[in-house]
């Protein structure tokens, strides 16, 4: 009965430290299942990369970052443009620096996910 407690005990701590470590990685460049990747979608010089659509065409895609980029121009990131609502995932470095950031926005049934890289 012991033995099993503790092997459950290590097991969780591990769990735990994995969990912790792949969230402190990084940003992934991934294309969710659902998802359609749309190459050669960016904006803002290449900041704005890596778009990913579901229930969107990456026509909309595009147009809908270049009105993002031109909002963005004018202060801090956007969390409404064009209908999208946006939430924002940022990544610091050691020095608490933004160095990439994750965009998921939605407008009704449309989403549109891309990343930001400085």
């Amino acid at each position: 009965m012991r033995t099993s407690s503790v092997v459950v005990a290590v097991g969780l701590v591990l769990g735990f430290a994995s969990g912790a470590a792949a969230r402190d990685a990084g940003p992934r460049y991934d294309v969710p299942p659902g998802y359609a990747k749309c190459r050669g979608v960016v904006a803002w010089n290449g900041f704005f990369k890596w778009v990913s659509v579901r229930h969107a065409t990456c026509r909309r895609a595009q147009r809908f970052l270049r009105a993002y980029a031109i909002a963005a121009e004018r202060g801090p990131m956007p969390r409404r443009v064009h209908g999208f609502r946006c939430t924002i995932r940022y990544w610091r470095n050691g020095e608490g620096d933004i160095y990439a950031s994750r965009h998921r926005c939605r407008s009704r049934r449309d989403v549109v996910r891309f990343y930001g890289m400085a």
